[in-house]
């Protein structure tokens, strides 16, 4: 009976780990845009989102930070962490070596973002970069694959369930419902119409109350606004 080769006698390829970090920036203006955070590099040169390979003993969690810690230069909050995308695991999806990619897709306020190293690009509603190019290796499948992934959560035509209002925390509350629907529009890249936007989010928003009377936001044209914040089971 032949001997199995031992576990090292076996190639094994380069696991990295990349985020696509995703945000709304002029978030509830009409100026709102999905942006994604791209970085420059050397040797190859070229555009790429921020990511590294995993080193030995390290796991993928301690990945993701090392990457916000020394590739980003910021955090993201508890609220909304960092999502699986899939493996992208194509042999030759980077020329260098064998390596397989754990994507991730991170959604964060433009706030959060303040000082992060990179560019913040915008993209389409098909999920492609709106300027500058592509990036390397397979970094722009990645982020399409991150913004149609966003889309399915922000998305509520042809949908039986109603989707929650800006799930990804992209708005600060409290909000109107019009500064609400234009973080919706730059997410799904859509116009919505607004009777029927308000008539699903409102059963999954709660006024803000001051003084025994509902608070109006003074932003804006026209009448004020009833501001809101998100409902305790959204």
């Amino acid at each position: 009976m032949s001997r199995r080769p031992p576990l090292d006698a076996y190639p094994r390829p380069g696991v990295t780990v990349d985020l696509a970090i995703l945000t709304v920036t002029s978030a509830g203006t009409d100026d709102a845009a999905l942006r994604v955070l791209v970085q420059e590099r050397q040797d190859p040169d070229g555009r790429v989102l921020p990511g590294r390979f995993l080193r030995e003993r390290h796991t993928v969690v301690d990945t993701v930070q090392e990457v916000f810690e020394q590739k980003v230069g910021v955090s993201p909050s508890e609220v909304t962490p960092p999502r699986l995308l899939r493996l992208f695991d194509a042999p030759d999806r980077d020329d260098r070596t064998w390596a397989i990619s754990v994507a991730h897709s991170v959604s964060m306020p433009e706030h959060e973002l303040e000082g992060a190293k990179g560019e913040m690009v915008a993209v389409t509603r098909n999920g492609t970069l709106e300027e500058g190019g592509p990036l390397l290796w397979d970094h722009d499948e990645i982020v399409t694959a991150a913004v149609k992934s966003l889309q399915g959560r922000y998305e509520f035509r042809q949908r039986y369930n109603d989707t929650m209002p800006d799930p990804d925390g992209f708005l600060t509350e409290p909000f109107t419902l019009h500064q609400l629907r234009k973080v919706h529009e730059a997410v799904v890249g859509d116009k919505l119409h607004k009777d029927n936007f308000a008539r699903r989010m409102k059963p999954q928003l709660t006024p803000v109350m001051r003084g025994g009377e509902v608070l109006r936001s003074s932003s804006g044209r026209g009448r004020p606004a009833i501001s809101y914040v998100k409902s305790p089971q959204t």
